[in-house]
């Protein structure tokens, strides 16, 4: 792939043409590159800092960093019209010193990126930018807050804004000064200063030390509060990763800040989901995305490129069960579509049409007598992902062990969910370094970034005891464009 010479001489990062030239060239020539997944042209995406619908188009901003450590952070921009096909659209500011993640609203018609300096209140700050030409163009910058909460620790970060009632509502992630998870909640009447309303009481009194990337939104006549807690203890299948992302589900109450609500739950169950983001669209759909890493994870790819997105999920929540599907709009990526039905036993059987290192596979499960099933992807003489459903325990496991080079810092290599109903059917997103995997229409999910060898292309299907009988399909995904459009002038 040539990277484009007059975006590189329109670069203005630090570091020299010759050392940037060499950056992108380590990514493109990694073997784990993705094909149909948001990724940085090069270096790391740090966060997903934004994910917004405005005039028919989807934007997602999220914070670059070119040469990792060294130089400054960006503010990169990428465009969509449906969720499945996406454009990059390059830099769009430098991201100040100090600037901590963020997110992004539409206000007053302009979009505007929200963001916290050193997690300090007094030095916070939105930028507000207007798009000419189909590129974000920075207008203004001005501070968020006034009257900065007491009681709380010295961190107080990642704001979400949204209008409602004709005003524009706030809620940033923070820490008591006994150091336990909380939201605090601020109003404003424009885009120039919020008050400090006060905390957002929940039942969650001691969950964790500290609450980021908050959101709340109605859904389908629910209110619901997603938010990643960091410091639990895991609890037989929950909070193995090292933080976690999940939501309460219930009433809030803002005018009296009190939410009352259920159990806390995981949105993903398996090992590179953190921080997501939301936006409804024009048809009151809504949709997330997760940044596709964990913090303070090392992976095989970094030092040449680091991260990605997970691809839209709709939210529902149906007879009091958030569910997350694939955006329909992906559906308009499949193309080389191969079938199959039948039964399999415990002998291994080799789906030899199947075969690939980036596909989507569909599975319904017609008849199961089957103590255990197994359903082995990205198969070589020496790997595999696993699959593994015990229908005694009725849980779904994810199986890393033998995937490849594995990162560092991980807790194990198993992930496992419990299922609410017999497995039925599963939509699985397979691509060059990470698998996606859809259970029961969306009851469940579990995401995991893999990273095996390019002779890693088998499918095999087999059973502990018993037979199974499914009905399977799997489709070629087209590529995103993979362009590293820089764009700063």
């Amino acid at each position: 792939m040539k990277f484009d010479p007059d975006a590189r001489a329109s670069l203005a990062l630090d570091g020299s043409s010759e050392k940037w030239t060499g950056q992108i060239d380590r990514a493109q020539e990694s073997p784990w590159r993705q094909k149909y997944h948001i990724q940085p042209p090069a270096g790391s995406m740090d966060a997903l800092d934004g994910f917004i619908y405005h005039e028919g188009k989807y934007h997602i901003l999220y914070q670059w960093a070119p040469f990792w450590t060294e130089g400054r952070k960006y503010l990169y921009h990428v465009v969509s019209d449906d969720l499945a096909i996406y454009h990059n659209r390059g830099i769009v500011d430098a991201l100040p010193d100090g600037a901590d993640s963020g997110s992004a609203s539409v206000m007053d018609g302009m979009h505007v990126y929200h963001t916290v300096m050193d997690g300090g209140i007094p030095l916070q700050q939105h930028t507000a930018f207007r798009e000419e030409a189909g590129h974000l163009r920075p207008y203004r910058t001005s501070p968020i807050i006034k009257g900065a909460p007491k009681g709380y620790g010295p961190i107080v970060k990642d704001p979400k804004v949204w209008k409602e009632n004709g005003r524009y509502c706030m809620i940033m992630g923070a820490a008591t000064q006994d150091d336990f998870g909380r939201v605090l909640y601020f109003t404003g009447t424009g885009t120039e200063v919020f008050d400090y309303i006060g905390e957002l009481e929940t039942e969650l009194d001691q969950f964790g030390f500290m609450w980021e990337s908050p959101e709340l939104f109605e859904l389908d006549g629910h209110h619901v509060l997603m938010f990643c807690p960091q410091g639990l203890d895991k609890y037989q299948h929950s909070y193995w990763n090292i933080y976690q992302s999940g939501y309460i589900l219930g009433s809030a109450d803002l005018d009296k800040r009190v939410m009352s609500h259920g159990d806390f739950h995981e949105l993903d169950q398996g090992f590179d989901f953190y921080a997501p983001k939301t936006t409804c669209d024009a048809f009151g759909n809504r949709y997330i995305i997760g940044w596709m890493g964990m913090k303070e994870t090392v992976y095989p790819t970094d030092g040449a490129w680091s991260h990605c997105l997970t691809l839209p999920r709709r939210l529902s929540i149906e007879n009091g069960v958030l569910k997350q599907r694939p955006a329909a709009a992906l559906a308009d990526l499949r193309t080389d579509e191969m079938t199959a039905e039948g039964y399999f036993d415990h002998r291994p059987k080799k789906m030899k049409d199947f075969y690939g290192d980036s596909y989507e596979l569909t599975m319904d499960v017609l008849e199961n007598s089957a103590t255990q099933i197994y359903i082995n992807l990205r198969v070589s003489r020496r790997e595999q992902t696993s699959l593994i459903y015990d229908a005694n325990t009725n849980t779904l496991t994810l199986d890393t062990t033998f995937s490849g080079e594995m990162p560092e810092n991980v807790d194990g290599t198993v992930r496992t969910a419990k299922l609410d109903a017999p497995l039925s059917k599963l939509r699985i997103f397979v691509d060059v370094s990470s698998v996606e995997i859809f259970i029961n229409d969306g009851a469940a999910v579990m995401t995991a970034r893999i990273f095996p060898s390019e002779k890693a292309r088998g499918v095999e299907l087999s059973t502990e005891m018993g037979s199974c009988h499914v009905r399977m399909s799997r489709y070629e995904m087209q590529p995103l464009a993979s362009n590293p459009i820089i764009h700063m002038k």
